[in-house]
């Protein structure tokens, strides 16, 4: 468990006691047995009851409308529409209602709890989301339970630790954000997994754990890997076994059955990886690495900064909840340090209980996690300089806390033994923290918590004072518990209830994603089984921010999207068209789209616009208005071009790349924008030159009807359209260039004739196709690149498991246990 500087007592008792002493009290703790597990999941199952009570009987929807729009605006749609997809057609694959298009397969299973929702049904989702994180919170607060029991903690040290990982800051406020609380089970499940490992030789789980941190997101396997790799070094200077050969045994362990594990997972992960890196923000081309990286390495973080991170160790809500927080970044992208009140005073008390060896490592892994705090560029370096984020690392750094912590309050309590002097100076420095001046005015803090805080910590103090003395009562550890019970009950009860979140009531009125607009894109696909979109002037979530993503609810395609790896080519087109600004990393995460660029609307088969208020007064001569429901106004397009039209013209992208965006809307009418290296491809085609471009004052509506009528000349005539799948056939009266409005993706095979050609990349994002004059069939099938490639990868991995499963089975039958 933890090298003593002197050799521990075998048992546990607390101590020869005079012949005159009074029978001590049995330890309700010491006698508990097999049933501890279950105390310790009943506890957590009694503290949720009470804190998301009006959660679980529906009186509230577990989405919310403040900071926390991300669970209206991409979590709840992206869900829904996963669920639907498979329903419809099986295994999400490319769907046309993610942004202009996207493969969908990595959402699928972002968070694997997801596959309650997919069992039940689109419509369980909605009521579905806390029980799906009360699950979550529950078995991660019983996996830490059992990690804790690996490291021979007593029923008492390992109950406390178990309330205090579920209910700690990641888990509950990262909770309501969806994936944090999944990372949260991934890393018990991993710490558990090794210490199986590493102080038993059960090998089992641990490929498990890094299967299910690749298929859920695979950039934690470099997050958690890191993090791991530096607690074995502590485990192994902890338990004395330290040297290279320890060290190299047991990384060769992990690593053989990790690489087992992400066979197991190849199919998802795969595909999760393409996405991640073909992203604007996984390549590069919008990040703020260069921003980042060229920060002084040891320039300290500002006041407010280091200050946010000091008090989120104390409370979730120190300065503030939900949109009324004042620290640094938001509710949510700030530190997530809270892991319970007792850690912040037993922390500095396991040093005490170190051999000095040992202490040395301790200190070396606190400074390692906690320096990036006081040096933030540590902490971008830690997340390769993709952003300015705590997120997992927060994670960690709580569990350090709780680690030692932990420790310490085993030794506490077995000992009876305390360093006075520590904690005092420890209960000093948290006030004077929890008091310094580290924001602007006072405003910044939450004066009832700052107050429930300081009384707990003198509560804790004192508990801790007696609870070290020779002859404490049993009675003090109950005190200690019950007072743990209390605090994180009152503290999660703030963060969980004082937001504002989703009524069940609004569910049932015209709001939200109920809207008139369902009506409005019902009405659309009753009337209209052509290849269209749909763009919206208004966001239908209820949330504070404007959602992107309502056609993945509503069940319409269309040109906006909200996505933390939107399609690469879809942004690029946005970029090109200057409808997205290059340079900015939140605008490739947040496309808005062709809203308002008519003309682009036109050339993307957007059929349809749907308004409130905010009415375009073009659209009284460009669009007809064919429908009202409620506040909802239908528009119909008169100038769409349809799907699959042809160009004889092109313009070179870096001629076309620095024009304005009134130029890039007109010439768009005319020509198709060829990458520079891709000329020779268009053999046939005319070049556009600038000189022929319109000024703004003459493009009037007669030459946009022109236009548009010339580009419809020779298109596409679909006789199928699905979702991963097309198929039609055209005439074209001399050698033209398709132009299809589907984001270019190298899982779509293109069939020309029956024979297999090559597409090629317009307007720097979009598809075309090549053809010489006279009539052709098209075929276009989109296939997963890597996921059935990953199948036989899965396979041979669950072969190797059973395998080296029946390999170590017949080992142990013989006796052989090495």
């Amino acid at each position: 468990m933890i090298p003593l500087k002197k050799k521990p007592q075998a048992t546990k008792v607390a101590g020869p006691l005079p012949d005159t002493a009074a029978k001590p009290v049995t330890d309700f703790f010491d006698k508990i047995g097999k049933k501890a597990p279950l105390l310790a999941l009943g506890l957590i199952f009694l503290i949720c009851i009470i804190v998301f009570k009006d959660f679980l009987l529906f009186d509230k929807v577990y989405l919310f409308k403040d900071i926390g729009s991300d669970t209206l605006n991409f979590y709840y749609p992206y869900f829904y529409a996963s669920a639907d997809y498979l329903a419809k057609h099986g295994l999400p694959q490319w769907s046309f209602s993610y942004g202009m298009g996207q493969n969908t397969i990595s959402s699928l299973f972002s968070d694997p709890f997801n596959i309650f929702f997919y069992i039940a049904g689109k419509n369980t989702i909605i009521y579905g989301m806390m029980y799906k994180e009360l699950i979550k919170i529950l078995m991660g607060g019983l996996l830490f339970f059992y990690y804790l029991k690996q490291l021979k903690l007593s029923d008492y040290t390992a109950i406390a630790g178990s309330l205090l990982y579920s209910f700690s800051g990641f888990m509950i406020l990262g909770g309501a954000w969806y994936s944090f609380s999944m990372e949260a089970f991934e890393l018990a499940l991993l710490l558990l997994s090794f210490e199986l490992l590493f102080t038993k030789g059960k090998w089992l789980l641990f490929p498990f754990a890094i299967f299910l941190i690749a298929v859920a997101q695979p950039f934690n396997l470099y997050v958690y890997g890191l993090f791991l790799a530096t607690y074995v070094l502590l485990r192994l200077a902890q338990t004395g076994t330290l040297n290279i050969k320890s060290a190299g045994l047991i990384f060769s362990k992990m690593i053989g059955l990790g690489l087992l594990g992400l066979m197991l997972s190849a199919p998802v992960m795969m595909e999760s990886i393409i996405q991640i890196l073909e992203s604007p923000r996984g390549n590069g081309s919008t990040s703020y690495a260069h921003i980042l990286s060229s920060l002084p390495m040891f320039q300290t973080a500002d006041k407010i900064q280091l200050g946010t991170s000091v008090m989120r160790f104390f409370s979730n809500d120190m300065l503030g909840n939900g949109n009324s927080f004042k620290g640094y970044q938001n509710y949510l992208e700030a530190p997530m340090f809270y892991c319970g009140l007792p850690c912040l005073l037993l922390m500095p008390q396991v040093f005490g209980f170190l051999q000095k060896k040992a202490r040395v490592f301790f200190i070396a892994f606190l400074l390692l996690w906690v320096l990036p705090l006081i040096f933030p560029w540590f902490r971008y370096a830690f997340w390769l300089f993709a952003g300015d984020y705590f997120r997992g690392y927060s994670v960690i750094v709580a569990f350090v806390f709780m680690y030692y912590s932990l420790l310490a309050l085993e030794m506490i309590v077995q000992k009876k033994k305390i360093n006075l002097i520590v904690l005092i100076a420890t209960v000093i420095i948290l006030l004077i923290l929890l008091n310094y001046p580290f924001f602007p005015d006072s405003d910044y803090v939450n004066s009832p918590v700052l107050a429930f805080v300081s009384f707990m910590l003198f509560v804790y103090g004192a508990l801790l004072f007696f609870i070290g003395r020779p002859n404490s009562s049993v009675y003090l550890k109950y005190a200690f518990f019950l007072a743990v019970v209390l605090e994180i009950t009152y503290l999660s009860n703030i963060t969980v209830n004082e937001r504002d979140a989703v009524l069940s009531s609004e569910l049932s009125q015209k709001i939200g994603y109920n809207d008139y607009s369902l009506e409005a894109v019902n009405y659309i696909n009753h009337n209209d089984h052509s290849f269209f979109r749909i763009d919206k002037t208004y966001g239908s979530s209820p949330a504070m921010h404007s959602s992107l993503n309502d056609g993945l609810v509503q069940g319409y395609r269309g040109t906006s999207g909200y996505s933390s790896f939107n399609q690469e080519y879809y942004i690029k087109y946005l970029q090109l068209m200057g409808a997205s600004d290059k340079g900015n990393e939140q605008e490739s995460r947040w496309a808005t789209g062709l809203a308002y660029r008519p003309i682009l609307e036109s050339g993307n088969s957007v059929k349809y616009i749907l308004a409130k208020k905010n009415i375009n007064p073009l659209w009284q001569i460009t669009c007809d208005q064919i429908a009202t429901f409620g506040d909802v106004k239908v528009f119909r397009n008169k100038f769409v071009i349809p799907f699959g039209y042809t160009y004889d013209t092109y313009i070179k992208e870096s001629i076309f790349d620095p024009l304005s965006a009134v130029q890039k809307d007109f010439i768009s009418l005319r020509a198709c924008v060829i990458k520079d290296a891709d000329i020779s491809k268009v053999a046939g085609l005319k070049e556009f030159q600038l000189k022929d471009t319109l000024p703004a004052s003459v493009f009037n509506l007669g030459i946009f009807r022109q236009e548009v009528n010339d580009l419809s000349k020779d298109t596409l005539a679909i006789s199928k359209f699905e979702e991963t799948l097309i198929t039609g056939n055209i005439n074209v009266g001399d050698n033209k260039m398709m132009y299809l409005s589907i984001p270019y993706d190298a899982g779509w095979h293109l069939k020309v004739d029956g024979k297999e050609q090559d597409k090629l990349i317009l307007d720097d994002g979009m598809t075309g196709i090549m053809l010489n004059k006279g009539p052709h069939t098209i075929e276009m099938a989109y296939h997963l690149r890597y996921f059935y490639k990953g199948l036989f990868v899965s396979l041979l991995g669950a072969l190797l498991y059973l395998g080296l499963w029946l390999f170590m089975k017949k080992r142990k039958n013989n006796g052989i246990t090495h």
